[in-house]
């Protein structure tokens, strides 16, 4: 069955500000290639897992395909960039995968999310947030 993912940063909004106004230049500079290397390798990740992209640019990706084993989306995110966490919500069709991600982000971030059956499951990982 196809399933819809989309995993987004965690407050890297916010990090962004924080350079504006600090007036810090170098700062933007370094989040926004740490942005684009890890939402390439993710994208990446996705395509090896036989992921259609519907959308990979800014602090995002949306795709959906067969469904795999989730944990290893969340557990390979975690590895990429210690400085970034990006969470991820999943569901039967786009509205469900954005409901699970808000929903992911709102419990805590770092995390991914399964919205099925109008109830929510967390995927946490095998790696834990601060490993």
């Amino acid at each position: 069955m196809t399933k819809y993912k989309y995993i987004d940063g965690d407050d890297i909004g916010l990090n962004i500000e924080l350079s504006f106004l600090n007036n810090d230049e170098i700062s933007l500079k370094e989040i926004n290639q740490n942005v684009s290397q890890t939402i390439s390798k993710i994208t990446n990740f996705l395509i090896l897992k036989e992921q259609e992209i519907i959308f990979s640019g800014a602090d995002g990706v949306i795709c959906k395909g067969e469904d795999f084993n989730l944990t290893e989306l969340i557990d390979f995110i975690r590895l990429l960039n210690s400085n970034l966490t990006f969470s991820f919500g999943s569901g039967n069709c786009l509205k469900d995968s954005y409901i699970a991600l808000r929903y992911a982000k709102s419990i805590g971030k770092n995390i991914g999310v399964v919205f099925e059956n109008d109830e929510f499951k967390s995927i946490e990982g095998i790696l834990m947030k601060n490993e």
